[in-house]
C-alpha cells in the first residue's frame, strides 16, 4: 500500500506554466521525505516547493512505487522541458576525496572505508569547485533509473544532499570567517560541518535518537575541532525550532547558537514568508551545485 501525504507546499504567483523551459526542477529523496522545488533560472527566484512525507523505508520498490504515484497525480513533474533536473541523495553512505587522489574507477573503494554497500546501489560522484574535492556516493540504482526514465532528453544531475551544504555554507553574506559550526538537523541524523575562513575542515553524518546523543556528538566535534561552546558560532538548519528538545539543550550548553538563513543567492516571493528561513537549506543549495 502506498503510503505519503503532502506535509507543505508553497507556490509563489510569480509561477508561469508557459515559462517551464527556463524552469529548473530540483529533488531532494531520503529515507522518509521526497521534496522538491522549481527556480526560475533567469530570475534566480524560487517559485515553487512541496514536501512529501513518503513513511519510513529503505525498500527501492516502495520507494519508486510512492514517487510513481504522486507523479501521476501531479499536473507539473510529468513535463518534460526543463531547463535542468538536479537528483539529490540524503543518506549516510558518502565520502569526501582530494582532487588529487580521485579516480573514477575506484569509487566502490572510496565508499567501502565508510560503509557497506549493497549491490543494487551504484556509485557515483559530484566535483566540488570550492573544495578541492569529490563528494562519492552510493544511491540505489533502481530509483536512479525511474528517474531518467521520468526525464530521458534531460541530463539528469546526481548529487548527494551534503554537497548542497558544503557549497552553500561559505556563501551565505554572514558567514563566519572564523572557526564555526553548521548543523543540518532532519528527523534521526545531523550533518555537522566546519568551516573557517570558507575552508571546510570537518563534514559528517550522525544517527541520534535523543537530544542528549545530538548534544554529546556536537560536544565531542567541538572538542575535536578546538571550538570553544562559550565563543565559537554554530548554526542550525533544518527540522528544528526553537521550541523543540533539541534546540533547547543546544542553546543550554552553547553560548553563540542561533538559526541560518536561506541561501543568499536565491530569491523567494512573500508566499515563502510562512517559511522558517533556516528550513529546506539542503534542497535551496541544490542552486550552488554546478
Amino acid at each position: 500500500m502506498v503510503d505519503y501525504h503532502l506535509v507543505r507546499k508553497v507556490k509563489s504567483n510569480k509561477f508561469n506554466v508557459d515559462h517551464l523551459s527556463q524552469y529548473s526542477l530540483y529533488f531532494l529523496l531520503g529515507k522518509q521525505h521526497f521534496k522538491f522545488c522549481i527556480l526560475d533560472t533567469k530570475s534566480s527566484s524560487c517559485l515553487l516547493l512541496e514536501d512529501y512525507l513518503i513513511g519510513s523505508n529503505d525498500q527501492p520498490d516502495e520507494i519508486v512505487d510512492t514517487l510513481k504515484v504522486i507523479f501521476e497525480t501531479h499536473h507539473l513533474l510529468n513535463a518534460g522541458f526543463w531547463s535542468s533536473v538536479k537528483l539529490a541523495f540524503l543518506g549516510p553512505k558518502s565520502v569526501l576525496v582530494p582532487n588529487h587522489l580521485f579516480e573514477k574507477n575506484t569509487l566502490s573503494e572510496y565508499l567501502k572505508m565508510n560503509c557497506q554497500l549493497d549491490a543494487e546501489e551504484g556509485h557515483y560522484y559530484f566535483k566540488h569547485n570550492t573544495g578541492k574535492m569529490v563528494n562519492v556516493f552510493a544511491a540505489n540504482k533502481k530509483i536512479i533509473s525511474w528517474f531518467k526514465d521520468q526525464y530521458p532528453n534531460i541530463n539528469l544531475h546526481l548529487i548527494h544532499h551534503s554537497s548542497a551544504l558544503i557549497e552553500g555554507v561559505p556563501r551565505q553574506q554572514d558567514a563566519s570567517r572564523q572557526k564555526s559550526m553548521s548543523l543540518f538537523i532532519n528527523i534521526d541524523s545531523t550533518e555537522i560541518l566546519v568551516h573557517e575562513n570558507d575552508k571546510l575542515l570537518y563534514c559528517n553524518q550522525f544517527n541520534y535518537h535523543s537530544p542528549e546523543e545530538l548534544l554529546n556528538y556536537v560536544m565531542v566535534v567541538m572538542n575535536q575541532l578546538g571550538l570553544d561552546a562559550n565563543v565559537s558560532k554554530v548554526q542550525l538548519w533544518g527540522n528544528v525550532n526553537n521550541q523543540s528538545e533539541y534546540f533547547k539543550i543546544l542553546y543550554k550548553y552553547i553560548r553563540n547558537v542561533s538559526f541560518g538563513k536561506r541561501p543568499s543567492g536565491l530569491k523567494f516571493s512573500f508566499e515563502f514568508d510562512e517559511i522558517d528561513e533556516h528550513q529546506y537549506f539542503d534542497l535551496f543549495g541544490l542552486y550552488y551545485c554546478e
